[in-house]
């Protein structure tokens, strides 16, 4: 407790001395703020809002650029520094209020903003978990954080934190520490938070989207299908493992929601196949984002899957394909946003298709679908795809025929779930239509071996049997 009075009175004191200049031409080390300016405003360009709050506001910069950006909106400015408020509020900006307060203990009522900002400041507090409980608290459901301050790699971390804010110290400023991402995204999900992007842009300046996550109530077991379930159910149960690999804390609210016993739709080689492909497609993709980061992924038979989320570099625009009865349960539970967009159509129709952007490469991802499939059905789909769109890749799971048979799923057993066609070759898919290339094929059990003495058993007995994840590319 004295620590943290301690530091806090540090910082007001130092903010004390800085209020008049902060906004200068000549404001030395506080010219660096301005920098965080427009990634901020790009970040809250891209959705709409009513309320917002700038938490360690200074003297208000930031709020009055949005209130001449947007003059119609309501905007509140809190900083711990009495001066700094002074002058905030000697701007007299009509759709502005600014008041003295600590960002620890935001005193608002509950669900009061859509946006909070807060650009270097965090790394002043003390108690950075008070922080983000309290913006749960304040933030409307599907609200946003956008957080600016600075982070780096660890050995960057280690030198600020050891070094540099020691040395801040002895001329009485009042930082406390900076932080990576493994430390910000785990206080995000104590508050109860989803951490959304985070990135590191130039100078060591951490960009970072948190969102409340928005209720799902109305959503009811009927509105599932059984199929979509499972996986649901495997990526939710995983995210809540010590030591989970895969994240999805959409998976577990919905779960949670549903209030679902998810005994039967949990079992080992079925966990292990969804932990399994998750990995396999994550990293498909994100390795061809590293080469065409401006491509157009479209998820086709979509179902409730969060991959976007996952994978997303802050440039490529998401389509997720699914039949209207399942988009109409996904819309109760996502948002589209200007990168992220939902379409209800036939994958075996061409309607959809018409809606999807072409001047960019297109990637296509197709998980646990066309194991349901006819062969001739797998053949328009594909014939589909290279006739639209003049080049892209295909990411397909693919099922051997020896597996069609659903008893021989410790899950879709219990589903009505029928299976179509299996292939014993990715280049089976290639005598469907010339136009594809296959570039690789991966068996789930390279990865599943990976993680317990089963999973190398199984590889050994079943090695050539078990699903796998097939790269094309057509041109």
């Amino acid at each position: 407790m004295y620590k943290s009075k301690k530091y806090k009175q540090m910082s007001v004191d130092e903010f004390t001395r800085a209020a008049n200049k902060y906004e200068g031409n000549h404001a030395g080390i506080y010219e660096m703020c301005k920098q965080d300016y427009p990634d901020i405003l790009e970040e809250i360009d891209k959705e709409d809002f009513m309320d917002l709050l700038d938490a360690g506001c200074g003297p208000g910069p930031m709020i009055s650029l949005l209130a001449e950006k947007y003059p119609d909106k309501h905007y509140t400015g809190i900083d711990l520094t009495p001066k700094m408020i002074e002058v905030a509020s000697a701007k007299q900006i009509p759709s502005a209020t600014f008041l003295v307060g600590d960002c620890e203990k935001l005193p608002f009522e509950e669900n009061s903003f859509d946006i909070i900002i807060c650009s270097q400041s965090f790394h002043h507090y003390p108690n950075p978990q008070d922080f983000f409980n309290s913006v749960k608290k304040v933030l409307r459901p599907g609200g946003r954080l956008i957080l600016r301050d600075n982070t780096g790699p660890r050995w960057i971390l280690w030198l600020i934190n050891h070094i540099e804010i020691p040395l801040a110290h002895l001329v009485h400023h009042g930082d406390v520490k900076v932080y990576g991402k493994a430390e910000i995204e785990r206080m995000c999900q104590k508050a109860g938070l989803h951490m959304e992007k985070f990135e590191q842009r130039k100078k060591f300046r951490m960009h970072c989207v948190i969102r409340k996550k928005e209720k799902i109530m109305e959503l009811k077991l009927g509105d599932v299908q059984e199929t979509a379930l499972i996986p649901l159910a495997i990526r939710a149960n995983e995210t809540k493992r010590k030591n989970a690999r895969i994240c999805d804390e959409k998976a577990v609210e919905i779960i949670d929601t549903l209030g679902i016993d998810t005994k039967d739709l949990d079992k080992f080689f079925s966990h292990e196949g969804v932990v399994a492909r998750t990995i396999l497609f994550d990293e498909a993709v994100k390795k061809l984002l590293l080469k065409y980061p401006r491509a157009v992924c479209v998820n086709i038979g979509c179902g409730l899957d969060n991959r976007f989320s996952r994978v997303d570099n802050g440039k490529i625009q998401w389509f997720n394909i699914d039949l209207p009865d399942s988009i109409e349960v996904r819309k109760k539970i996502y948002k589209e946003t200007e990168r992220e967009h939902m379409i209800a159509g036939n994958v075996l129709e061409l309607d959809w298709i018409e809606k999807i952007p072409r001047e960019n490469i297109i990637i296509v991802i197709a998980e646990g679908l066309f194991m349901y499939f006819s062969k001739e059905q797998v053949r328009t789909i594909l014939n589909h795809l290279t006739d639209a769109f003049g080049r892209g890749f295909l990411l397909v799971e693919l099922m051997h025929p020896k597996m069609m048979k659903e008893d021989m799923h410790d899950t879709i057993k219990h589903t009505e779930a029928k299976f179509g066609w299996g292939t014993e070759s990715g280049e089976e898919l290639v005598s469907l239509d010339s136009k594809l290339a296959l570039i690789k094929e991966i068996s789930f059990w390279q990865e599943i071996k990976k993680y317990s003495l089963l999973g190398k058993v199984g590889s050994i007995i079943a090695g050539k049997l078990n699903n796998r994840l097939a790269i094309y590319k057509w041109k």
